[in-house]
């Protein structure tokens, strides 16, 4: 029975991208994007619960990216916008199927007693029929491969202080406006980027990742980088930041993002 609904699952899924003339892309994403207009708010917030009992559409999307991939059908991802789409909501997607899950979870996915181990190292997932996990998607592919450190204001993992989860998906044809949209909105909200004094207090996601960020300020020809070198680059030009300011960071709220 369940093998019968995963192949179903794969039929609604692609038919219509097969039988539509001149489609932008062979690999839709319209499923997570429904999820996430229905069960995300405008504050990024999830209401698990309800899509837990309402699951159709959300494992139908699942069903295609455990399915489907760009190793497996590298047709359906010309592009590396392609390619950087499908993984970013792949990433996002598993999230959401983690948390389901656990219960759905209502607390944190960081729980145990290495924190967050059990759900981003421990848990298995499968993307394009291999079976992976959060950690290694994020660190090995996302990150590794496309080496844009805009993804960090992209990928969501469940937690407050995540970067706000958008109600649509990324698309290829549109992936680099969203990506530009998604850290813009990231380095102007003041619970990432704050100025208290002479102290700037940044999301500790710059300070876990802060070698992408340094990375791509020295592939742009930047000598000696700095975060606010990086940060500066998303932010209005009335907001700029000074390079003399000293950093520290928030700490991490790893309260699931539930309504």
């Amino acid at each position: 029975m369940a093998k019968l609904f995963r192949i179903l699952c794969l039929l609604a899924f692609f038919l219509p991208a097969l039988t539509s003339a001149g489609a932008a892309e062979a690999f839709s994403h319209d499923d997570w994007e429904t999820v996430l207009m229905a069960y995300v708010n405008d504050r990024g917030l999830v209401d698990y619960v309800g899509l837990s009992t309402d699951r159709v559409v959300f494992d139908r999307y699942i069903a295609g990216i455990e399915s489907i991939g760009p190793d497996s059908h590298p047709s359906f991802f010309p592009t590396p916008d392609a390619k950087l789409a499908y993984y970013i909501n792949a990433y996002n997607a598993m999230v959401f199927k983690g948390v389901l899950a656990r219960g759905p979870e209502d607390k944190s996915v960081w729980t145990g007693i290495i924190s967050g181990f059990r759900f981003f190292q421990w848990m298995d997932i499968i993307v394009d029929g291999q079976k992976t996990s959060l950690q290694d998607l994020e660190n090995r592919i996302i990150r590794a491969e496309f080496k844009d450190p805009r993804i960090h204001a992209a990928v969501n993992c469940a937690s407050i202080s995540c970067p706000r989860l958008p109600r649509y998906a990324f698309h290829p044809d549109r992936l680099q406006a969203q990506l530009d949209e998604a850290m813009a909105e990231f380095v102007s909200n003041e619970t990432n980027v704050q100025i208290r004094g002479k102290t700037l207090y940044l999301s500790r996601i710059f300070d876990w990742f802060r070698d992408d960020f340094l990375d791509f300020e020295h592939r742009q020809g930047a000598l000696n980088p700095v975060l606010i070198d990086y940060i500066n680059r998303y932010r209005a030009p009335d907001q700029q930041l000074a390079s003399d300011l000293d950093i520290r960071f928030f700490n991490y709220d790893k309260g699931i993002n539930s309504q």
